[in-house]
């Protein structure tokens, strides 16, 4: 079954400051902004701090939060997984135009989820809204230059397949294998790249060598299996 978001989780937004943030080395409020989100897990541990004198205790940010961007050329969210930004911190807060999204407690508690979700995990929600799909949803809800903003309402009203719990869980240690995957794959093709390019510095640098000392050319590399990359030919030389 398809839901919608407002059925699943609260959203409201981060903290409205009326002027410029400042920094505050001694400020026991670590603040999270645009530019600390990612659309992955957040990184507390950088966090800028601020004085913050009296504020609502529902702006604190808890582990298993969903930061959103609302205002910014990516709508993709970014999961609250652990809150250990430094000593001296109480709290850690989402400045607006972040939107913040709680999923809702248990069926049949106050607020709770409807009828028809024995559970939701907010990992699997934050999975959810970054998929490619739900993106292109999303961006063609997006108004303002460059479809730069979304409405809180949209974002509310979007539709969402919600699993069992037990589907929910799976896909969710699914797509962590296969990120896990694709970052293994990134990190062995730099190290390929950087293998290959320090190779064909040696070949450059072997044919001076001779050059200079007036010794017999290097062969020409063979044409024969052109089909090989030319990088692997010239190890043939």
């Amino acid at each position: 079954m398809r839901f919608p978001l407002s059925a699943l989780a609260d959203v409201r937004l981060g903290y409205p400051f009326r002027t410029r943030v400042t920094p505050e080395t001694q400020g026991e409020t670590a603040l999270v902004q645009l530019a600390d989100l990612n659309g992955g897990v957040l990184d507390a541990s950088s966090l800028v701090r601020v004085r913050l004198a009296r504020i609502r205790e529902h702006f604190a940010l808890r582990p298993g939060d969903i930061l959103f961007r609302a205002r910014s050329q990516m709508h993709d969210a970014t999961y609250v997984d652990d809150l250990t930004p430094g000593p001296g911190v109480v709290r850690v807060v989402a400045a607006a135009p972040i939107l913040v999204l709680r999923v809702r407690p248990p069926h049949g508690r106050a607020g709770g989820l409807p009828d028809g979700v024995a559970g939701l995990d907010a990992r699997y929600l934050h999975w959810l809204l970054n998929h490619p799909q739900t993106q292109a949803v999303l961006r063609t809800q997006s108004t303002g230059h460059n479809a730069e903003i979304l409405r809180k309402s949209d974002l509310e009203g979007l539709l969402l397949p919600v699993p069992s719990p037990a589907v929910q869980r799976l896909i969710v240690e699914a797509a962590g294998l296969l990120e896990r995957e694709r970052e293994l794959r990134r990190r062995l093709l730099e190290e390929r790249f950087t293998m290959i390019q320090r190779r064909l510095l040696h070949h450059a640098e072997a044919e001076e060598s001779v050059a200079e000392n007036g010794g017999p050319p290097s062969p020409t590399p063979r044409t024969e299996g052109n089909e090989r990359p030319a990088w692997a030919r010239l190890e043939g030389i």
